[in-house]
């Protein structure tokens, strides 16, 4: 029994030997079975997602102050290939400039100061009668920055010490961000040109993040 066992031993080691010195079909068995996925490394998928960014540039458009616009120029970015996504923005609004004197503490003393500038030939005045401009005196509101600063300049002159104050309004806007192959260049603005040629946008550099 015992010759039996070595000699087995040495017949194993021997197969083992010619196998690896003179059969030279041996092939590797297979890494994965069929139908079942191999598996991945994670530093590998972050190695190829950081090989994709850096091939790459992203940018954001906007702001665009409706969201049909802003959908139908994403449009045109996804029908070139590229990815897009829209992104609201709360921002304010303005909508006028506003030259006025500082509130009084009395409304009997908001109309003692009109009837000093009404003297002095300064006809658009209107005593504010409630909110935070309270017994305040309106001098005109002005569209323009540089109108408001010459009307309340002019005020000022005659010896009343008028200001000027910018009033705004909540607003929603948005903004495009999308990506782009590194060294081409999308006609992004010539798009929005296309579809809204009153818009007033720019294109700036941001974080591939999306």
């Amino acid at each position: 029994m015992r010759s039996l066992i070595i000699f087995l031993l040495a017949l194993n080691a021997f197969y083992l030997v010619w196998s690896i010195t003179f059969n030279d079909k041996y092939i590797d068995p297979p890494k994965t079975k069929e139908g079942i996925p191999a598996l991945v490394l994670l530093s590998s998928k972050a190695a190829s997602s950081s090989n994709l960014k850096a091939n790459k540039n992203c940018f954001t458009v906007g702001p665009f102050n409706t969201k049909k616009t802003a959908q139908l120029v994403s449009n045109e970015i996804n029908n070139a290939g590229l990815s897009s996504t829209i992104h609201p923005q709360k921002t304010m609004e303005t909508l006028n400039f506003l030259v006025y004197l500082q509130a009084l503490s009395s409304k009997e003393e908001a109309q003692a100061i009109v009837k000093k500038l009404s003297e002095n030939e300064v006809k658009d005045h209107t005593i504010i009668e409630s909110g935070p401009y309270k017994n305040a005196i309106a001098l005109g509101v002005f569209n323009d920055l540089d109108k408001a600063r010459r009307h309340s300049e002019y005020i000022r002159f005659m010896g009343f010490d008028a200001k000027y104050t910018e009033q705004k309004k909540p607003k929603e806007v948005y903004w495009i961000n999308y990506d782009e192959s590194f060294g081409s260049t999308t006609p992004i603005m010539q798009w929005v040109e296309k579809i809204d040629p009153r818009a007033s946008v720019q294109r700036l550099s941001s974080a591939c993040n999306f």
